[in-house]
C-alpha cells in the first residue's frame, strides 16, 4: 500500500471490515465526524476537488453510509465513479444494478491489483475454485464477485466463504483508496 493510503486508513478503518450487504456493523463512524476527517485529509494532502469527491463516496461507503455515498457518485461518468456507484449496489444489495454499473468501469487497475492480491488473500485450498471462478487471466472478475456475494447472502456471516468475501471486499477497499490517491 502506498504511504498516503497507509495514512487514509489510519483514520479510516474499522475494527471488523464491511459485511456483503448493507451492514451496519457495531464500529461505523457517524456520518459527520468522517466527512471532517476526510475533508481534513483532502486538504492536508492537496487532493482535487473530483479525488475529494470519490475519496469521500468511498470513506461513507465503507462505514455503511450507502445514500450519502450514492448521491456522490450516481452523476458521475467517469470509471471510478462507476466502480464505486457498483459497489454500492452490490452492497445495498441490488445485483442486477450492481453489475449495469460494473459493465460501465471496463478494465480497472483496481480489478488488476485484485487479481494479483487474491492469492495471498486465499491461504487455505477451500477456496482454490472460488479464487479461478474470481479471476480473469490477470485480473479480478466483479461479475463473478456479484454472483458470490449473492449466492451468501442469506448465509451466517461466521460461514468461512462469507469471510472471505469480506476480506476480498475490504481489499477491493483498500485497492481503490490506493489507485484515487495515485492517480
Amino acid at each position: 500500500m502506498a504511504p498516503l493510503s497507509t495514512d487514509f486508513w489510519k483514520f479510516a478503518a474499522t475494527a471488523e471490515v464491511p459485511q456483503l450487504g448493507p451492514g451496519p456493523r457495531p464500529d461505523v463512524m457517524e456520518r459527520a465526524p468522517l466527512e471532517i476527517l476526510v475533508d481534513r485529509f483532502s486538504a492536508d494532502h492537496d487532493l482535487s476537488s473530483e479525488s475529494a469527491v470519490l475519496l469521500r463516496a468511498v470513506l461513507l461507503l465503507y462505514h455503511d453510509h450507502h445514500d450519502p455515498a450514492h448521491d456522490l457518485v450516481q452523476d458521475l461518468s467517469n470509471q471510478d465513479g462507476a466502480l464505486i456507484h457498483a459497489v454500492v449496489h452490490r452492497r445495498e444489495p441490488d445485483y442486477w444494478n450492481a453489475k449495469y454499473w460494473f459493465r460501465r468501469v471496463d478494465m480497472h487497475p483496481v480489478y488488476l491489483a485484485l487479481g494479483r492480491r487474491l492469492p495471498s488473500l486465499t491461504p487455505s485450498g477451500e477456496h482454490q475454485p472460488l479464487v479461478r471462478k474470481l479471476t480473469l487471466p490477470g485480473a479480478f472478475d466483479p461479475f463473478a464477485f456479484v454472483d458470490l456475494a449473492e449466492q451468501m447472502e442469506r448465509q451466517s456471516e461466521d460461514n468461512p466463504t462469507v469471510r472471505w468475501l469480506r476480506q476480498i471486499q475490504h481489499a477491493e477497499f483498500e485497492e481503490l483508496v490506493s489507485h484515487l490517491l495515485t492517480s
